[in-house]
């Protein structure tokens, strides 16, 4: 089954854009130069900040969080359509058979704190600069 039909509507080439940007910082690397490229990728995408919180919770940490807990992870870039793949048979199991995705849950929740307010920074720097003067005026 493809990710399309699992996804049901969405945008499949913006959610897999948020997933390679994310899985980044998964790899068996530090993440600290990947966050900013992250951040900016994720600010370019069409989700709302509650949207990636929740992709970052829900699809990417569950599919990843083991390359954190083995001693020779994927250091390189792990491979887009094994991602989908997973992410899309992770999210047909009933919630209920779903792994958590426990291992390293704080390592995801560190990684929220350090996206979430840089994107909403790249969101606000991208987005028209308003002054409490600037108002349309009619003749």
């Amino acid at each position: 089954m493809s990710p399309a039909s699992v996804l049901a509507g969405a945008d499949v080439e913006e959610r897999q854009r948020v997933w390679r940007a994310l899985s980044d910082l998964y790899l068996d690397t530090s993440y600290r130069d990947s966050v900013r490229v992250a951040a900016r990728e994720l600010a370019r995408s069409p989700y709302a900040l509650d949207e990636l919180r929740a992709i970052l919770f829900d699809e990417v940490h569950p599919v990843l969080a083991r390359n954190l807990c083995v001693s020779a992870g994927v250091w390189d870039r792990f491979d887009q359509d094994w991602l989908a793949q997973s992410i899309a048979r992770h999210r047909r199991r009933a919630r209920w058979l779903r792994p958590r995705g426990r291992c390293q849950r704080r390592y995801a929740c560190l990684l929220w704190r350090l996206l979430e307010p840089r994107v909403a920074g790249v969101r606000a720097a991208a987005s028209p600069a308003r002054s409490r003067f600037d108002f349309n005026l009619r003749k």
